[in-house]
């Protein structure tokens, strides 16, 4: 079976949500602000891997960062953005898709 959709964001978002890492964080971040060494120490995780996370859920726009001045430099502080991601999955009225099963 083939389904095609238009919204590429949703996709996206869909594909982050399914990270394990990047649902933690989300949920880390949704009880209060933190910054990428306290979110790696509490995930166990490395921080490098969660930088990385961090930035895709920066770029899809879930999480907002700021900078602030830490004891060697400067922090990334992290906050969720969302409370409830909701994704609709409706073919806009151009869109053609198809559903596709072998015989």
């Amino acid at each position: 079976m083939e389904l095609k959709l238009a919204d590429e964001k949703a996709r996206k978002v869909a594909q982050a949500l399914s990270s394990e890492t990047c649902l933690r964080i989300l949920q880390l971040l949704s009880e209060e602000k933190l910054d990428v060494s306290t979110v790696a120490r509490r995930l166990k995780l490395s921080q490098s891997h969660i930088s990385g996370a961090v930035s895709l859920l920066e770029g899809l726009k879930l999480i907002t960062v700021d900078f602030m001045p830490g004891k060697r430099g400067v922090r990334k502080v992290c906050e969720a953005a969302v409370e409830k991601i909701l994704i609709v999955i409706k073919p806009r009225k151009n869109l053609s898709f198809r559903l596709r099963s072998k015989r």
